[in-house]
């Protein structure tokens, strides 16, 4: 048990997962300029060899942490749907229900406007995204194409960023414009469906 409210020991085998998960916290929390090994570790509860040890520097902390988020969204993603539109709902619940991923992500990706190395590792990450979101979308019964995949992920990732933003306070617009955003996905449906009708006829 920790003592004068000192974080407890992390077991050895749990110090990766430790300090990716420590890395989404500190971040969506403080912001990315808040990151440097003695912050993270002390988030973490590890020591500073740990951090040596299972990574080679902070790069590689915000490589795993980005992968991290991707399994998180999977997992909802994952979910029967019946319709596109309930895919759509599952897309921004796994990101209502976790803030710190659209807010880690979010400080990521700003800080790599001005660094090549993470703007790379951003966009390996928005294409791993993508063909995530692609798979859920064959998985619900759905033929996409790439422009169908970009507004889905662009209406979530919109709706979501905004929250973040702004805070509890907007969850009544969060809601409006998920409401919106599935009628306007439903008429694409249709419209998917009498095109395909066309087409056999």
């Amino acid at each position: 048990m920790a003592v004068g409210g000192e974080r407890a020991p992390v077991p050895y085998g749990e110090g990766r997962q430790a300090l990716v998960e420590a890395a989404i916290r500190l971040v969506a929390r403080d912001g990315l300029a808040k990151l440097t090994y003695r912050s993270l570790t002390a988030e973490a509860g590890v020591s500073q060899g740990s951090l040596r040890h299972h990574f080679p520097n902070l790069t590689g902390v915000l490589e795993a942490a980005l992968e991290r988020c991707l399994e998180v969204t999977h997992t909802y993603l994952g979910r029967q749907s019946e319709s596109l539109e309930d895919l759509f709902a599952h897309f921004v619940d796994s990101l209502q229900e976790h803030p710190e991923i659209p807010a880690f992500q979010a400080e990521v990706f700003l800080k790599a406007r001005h660094e090549s190395e993470l703007q790379e590792l951003a966009r390996r990450h928005q294409r791993a995204y993508r063909e995530r979101a692609y798979d859920a979308l064959v998985a619900s019964g759905v033929r996409p194409d790439d422009e169908l995949v970009d507004v889905i992920v662009a209406l979530a990732e919109g709706i979501v960023y905004q929250r973040v933003v702004f805070g509890a306070s907007y969850a009544p617009v969060t809601k409006s414009q998920v409401a919106g955003s599935r009628r306007m996905l439903s008429a694409l449906r249709s419209s998917f469906a009498e095109a395909s009708g066309d087409a056999l006829g």
